[in-house]
């Protein structure tokens, strides 16, 4: 009897894990959610889906660079595709060839580490990214798949204004990586380990909004405002920032806000360590603590040493010469014997 109960309670094990890995959907209306692996493939052909325009797929274990939706299924008016949480791994353009009206699309989540040539190049329509925590793979491998994101030779990113590309351990990037998004408003690339605003110039001409909060960036460059002319809010908080007058003059004599100012923090020179760099007068440049003014506060020192140095060795000197000139000089000094007689003619 206790072998027929474990027989029974291991088929019904094997049933219920058989159908949780095939995944189910759930069809509400205009949204749709999918939930495990295979529950998009598995969608019923001969039923419309032509209503819906919210798709919803987690743990499905996605990969990209196929259909992500079978034949004969019609999804057209699709216009938010919700993929996080689903350990993609990989993605192309054809795994978006039957959702070309997608406008809002969330990648978040995952494990990409391998990306096709302008995987996006369907979706002509694409107003947001997120792909906040999704790439997977060295530093090399991650610039490199940025780069095949945005570099679209047919100019589809008309629409897209925000990306976001947060807590990816970003570390380089292509200065011209974001150049085929001209029409980017808001971009997001906080809690990386970017190191400068290494981006090309007119390139990001239309950007409003940048995000560089909990980077490696320590120097802020003399010409940010013709890196990025049209930007309005900046944060470049929880950065080891440098404060030197330059850095001080721009964030003062701007009209661009800056975003979490209490968290913008000097981390050198060691005056200033830890204070937030709105934090510092106008007269900073003028004080000692800037190292600047400190520095041309020891060379006036040092001249005024060698100044007086000199004075005092020319007042030797002159005391010398005229001590010398003051003997006596001429006939009456010579010796009788050695006095020439004038001779008359």
């Amino acid at each position: 009897m206790i072998e027929k109960v474990l027989v029974v309670v291991v088929v019904c094990g094997i049933f219920f894990d058989r159908v949780h890995s095939q995944g189910t959907c759930r069809l509400n209306e205009y949204e749709m959610t999918c939930r495990g692996k295979g529950s998009l493939s598995g969608l019923d052909t001969g039923k419309s889906y032509s209503m819906v325009d919210t798709l919803k797929v987690h743990q499905a274990k996605l990969d990209l660079t196929y259909d992500l939706i079978p034949d004969d299924v019609d999804l057209s008016r699709l216009t938010l595709l919700n993929a996080t949480d689903n350990e993609i791994t990989r993605i192309g353009s054809r795994g978006f060839n039957k959702i070309r009206n997608v406008q809002f699309l969330y990648l978040s989540n995952n494990l990409i580490h391998q990306a096709q040539h302008d995987p996006f190049q369907h979706l002509e329509k694409l107003e947001l990214l997120e792909m906040d925590e999704a790439l997977a793979g060295n530093s090399e491998e991650k610039a490199d798949m940025l780069r095949n994101f945005f570099n679209s030779k047919n100019n589809n990113f008309v629409h897209l204004t925000k990306i976001e590309l947060n807590n990816n351990k970003i570390e380089e990037m292509y200065p011209r990586t974001f150049c085929g998004v001209q029409g980017l408003k808001r971009l997001e690339l906080s809690n990386n380990r970017i190191q400068s605003f290494g981006f090309a110039r007119h390139c990001l001409g239309e950007l409003k909004a940048l995000m560089l909060a909990g980077n490696l960036i320590e120097k802020i460059p003399k010409d940010i405002w013709d890196i990025i002319p049209s930007v309005e809010s900046l944060d470049i908080s929880n950065n080891p920032l440098h404060c030197d007058c330059d850095a001080v003059r721009l964030v003062k004599e701007d009209d661009v806000h800056f975003l979490n100012q209490g968290q913008t923090k000097c981390a050198s020179p060691a005056e200033v360590e830890g204070k937030s760099i709105f934090e510092l007068g106008k007269d900073y440049c003028n004080t000692a603590r800037n190292p600047r003014g400190k520095a041309s506060f020891f060379q006036f020192i040092i001249l005024f040493v060698i100044a007086i140095a000199i004075l005092w060795a020319y007042k030797k000197y002159r005391e010398r010469i005229s001590h010398m000139s003051s003997a006596p000089v001429g006939y009456t000094n010579l010796q009788h014997e050695q006095a020439v007689e004038p001779e008359f003619v």
